[in-house]
């Protein structure tokens, strides 16, 4: 019997010596794998669209600079465009568009002057000093291009220039001056009128704008942009050729724009 249980233990020994010897030490494990980190891929992988269509709205902040004498700038305006733009893509990858589309533009600014004032009926005196805010409509098409550096982690840095060229479709002015009845005992009284005033207002506009921003990959095939753009009139805000003056002094109406539009913007590849 003691023969057996020696045998028995020399061949347990046997069987698990080995395994205890193929153990690392405690100290000395093997380490884990090392973990692999997966790139996410880009959502816009910058191959060439030839067209994409976006739409726009775009709040703006209007001025004007008056160029005739005893005429001055009263403030700022807040109006906007809004439209429909195509971008033609003249590259093989999206870096290089042209631009262009239909917009409807409202801009306008403030003036403060004298003039004589007529109402009908009545003829106020000479030398009322007139508070008047210019509201245009416009439809534009603009033709510029647009510049955008190679997509990086879905957002590209871009940068527009270009022309509006517009067709005036409406325009109005609302007047405030103060009215003196004549009337011993009465103070002047502050009056304010709108209107239509087609026959003042240049039909065309020449704008050049510029501008940059940044675009952000919402899918494969759809961008999300906001551009910063300011934009100057090369042509007079006012009919020329003695059109549009001031009535008692007799002198034509000068005056250009300047605007800062914030433009909300979303293409379609």
């Amino acid at each position: 019997m003691k023969k057996q249980i020696i045998i028995f233990t020399i061949l347990a020994f046997w069987i698990i010596l080995p395994a205890f010897a193929q153990r690392p030490p405690r100290g000395h494990r093997q380490s884990q794998p090392d973990v692999i980190y997966v790139e996410v891929p880009e959502k816009d992988d910058g191959n060439g669209a030839k067209l994409n269509l976006g739409i726009c709205f775009a709040p703006s902040f209007d001025w004007m600079y008056p160029a005739t004498e005893g005429y001055k700038r009263n403030g700022a305006t807040f109006h906007f465009h809004t439209g429909v733009k195509l971008n033609i893509n003249l590259t093989q990858r999206k870096n290089f568009y042209v631009t262009t589309g239909i917009l409807y533009e409202r801009l306008g600014g403030k003036l403060t002057y004298v003039d004589n004032v007529e109402i009908p009926g009545l003829i106020i005196t000479e030398g009322n000093a007139i508070n008047r805010t210019y509201t245009n409509q416009y439809m534009t098409i603009p033709l510029g291009v647009t510049l955008k550096t190679n997509t990086n982690h879905n957002i590209a840095f871009c940068g527009n220039v270009g022309l509006y060229n517009s067709f005036l479709i409406g325009a109005t002015n609302r007047d405030g001056y103060f009215f003196m009845s004549g009337e011993s005992g009465h103070e002047p009284e502050l009056w304010e009128r709108q209107k239509s005033k087609y026959e003042e207002c240049a039909l065309i506009k020449e704008a050049i704008y510029g501008g940059i921003g940044l675009e952000y990959a919402i899918t494969r095939n759809s961008r999300a942009s906001f551009y910063i753009n300011y934009a100057h009139t090369l042509t007079n805000f006012f009919k020329g050729n003695g059109q549009a003056v001031n009535t008692m002094t007799g002198n034509e109406l000068k005056a250009k724009m300047g605007y800062v539009e914030l433009v909300l913007g979303l293409n379609f590849f």
